[in-house]
């Protein structure tokens, strides 16, 4: 990959709270060697288990609909999107 073709996304996340599933994400992300540039995850409904992921990182754009489409399928993952980060 040629680093200019990269741009910066967002990934948004929402997940069960559950053991593994921040293991998880990031395991799909170390096999494609993509770096987090942020990470940020927090419990939004305690009632409910559901979490909230922000990941920030560099991919190129047709990566980058493949990658939400395999984090999607991650069971405990309920919602997934991505933006272009300003």
């Amino acid at each position: 990959m040629i680093f200019a073709s990269l741009m910066k996304y967002v990934l948004t996340i929402k997940s069960e709270n559950a053991p593994g599933t921040l293991y998880r994400i990031a395991g799909l992300l170390l096999r494609k060697k993509i770096n987090i540039e942020s990470l940020h995850v927090k419990e939004v409904d305690r009632k409910k288990h559901i979490s909230h992921f922000t990941i920030e990182i560099f991919l190129s754009t047709h990566l980058m609909a493949k990658l939400i489409k395999q984090i999607d399928r991650v069971v405990e993952v309920t919602h997934a999107e991505y933006h272009r980060a300003q």
